[in-house]
């Protein structure tokens, strides 16, 4: 009775005794996190958004790796686990939850969607001239 009671209370999903989950639902796909305008000014809010994310989702199973799809409109990230069971749980915690004033919209990757978004020759060069001047004209002399 005591062991009923206990899986009552349990938040985990149940595993199916039998069945196997295929590969890609170890993946989930994680929306509204950035707006890609968010990295412009500072290229390096990038790394920092993806070790809090990594932090976040390590609460929930072994993280394999993360991933920001910097370019993408929908501020989309996803986040690979080690089982998907893991992947469930970091689900049901982080659906609906808000990270830097944007609720967060959370789902098992469907195996098929590929989030990268391709610059256009004209990005290319803005980026490379915003760079630039981040970096400092190599030919100007120092004081």
């Amino acid at each position: 009775m005591l062991l009923h009671f206990i899986r009552l209370l349990d938040w985990r999903p149940e595993k199916k005794e039998g069945s196997v989950r295929l590969r890609y639902e170890r993946v989930i796909i994680i929306r509204n996190m950035f707006h890609p305008k968010d990295f412009e000014e500072d290229p390096l809010v990038l790394n920092e958004i993806r070790e809090d994310l990594r932090s976040e989702c390590e609460k929930f199973g072994q993280v394999k790796k993360v991933l920001i799809f910097d370019r993408h409109p929908d501020g989309v990230a996803s986040v690979s686990f080690k089982d998907s069971e893991e992947a469930d749980v970091c689900i049901q915690a982080l659906n609906g939850r808000w990270f830097g004033g944007r609720q967060l919209s959370v789902e098992t990757w469907d195996g098929v969607t590929d989030y990268q978004i391709e610059e256009t020759s004209r990005e290319r060069e803005e980026r490379l001239k915003g760079w630039q001047e981040f970096l400092g004209d190599p030919n100007q002399e120092l004081p």
